[in-house]
């Protein structure tokens, strides 16, 4: 069966002077298919995410928050193997919430990243906002 659908209307992401917000990013491969369990699922959505950081020239480094979207809350300890094996310490900021997702998708996850100028952290960054802060 073939639709001629429109695409849903949101955009992949979005960038401003200094931060790069993704849609949620799903376990779905290349040819479009979803599978596996939810450790499966999450790899591939946090490979999904990282690909499209690339493409504004940035990677998991430079991910300051996340939302990360289950199926059930049961499998918010099974979600946190691949998450943290994805981030490094200091790990993103990050909710978790338990939502409706359709037929198959255990995850999602959506994330803002920063633009850091060259030779800064995402520390320095937030330092220098808080001494800012403080004048």
């Amino acid at each position: 069966m073939t639709t001629n659908a429109p695409l849903p209307p949101y955009s992949k992401t979005r960038e401003t002077d200094s931060l790069v917000f993704t849609s949620g990013h799903i376990g779905r491969d290349a040819a479009g298919h979803v599978k596996g369990g939810l450790e499966a699922q999450m790899d591939l959505a946090l490979q999904n995410l990282e690909e499209s950081l690339s493409r504004h020239g940035l990677n998991r480094a430079d991910v300051v928050r996340t939302t990360v979207y289950l199926a059930e809350m049961a499998d918010w300890e099974r979600m946190n193997v691949p998450y943290r094996a994805f981030f490094d310490e200091p790990y993103p900021a990050r909710s978790t919430v338990s939502v409706g997702l359709p037929t198959g998708l255990l995850v999602e996850i959506d994330a803002i990243a920063c633009k850091r100028p060259a030779g800064s952290s995402v520390e320095t960054l937030a330092h220098a906002a808080s001494s800012e802060g403080a004048r």
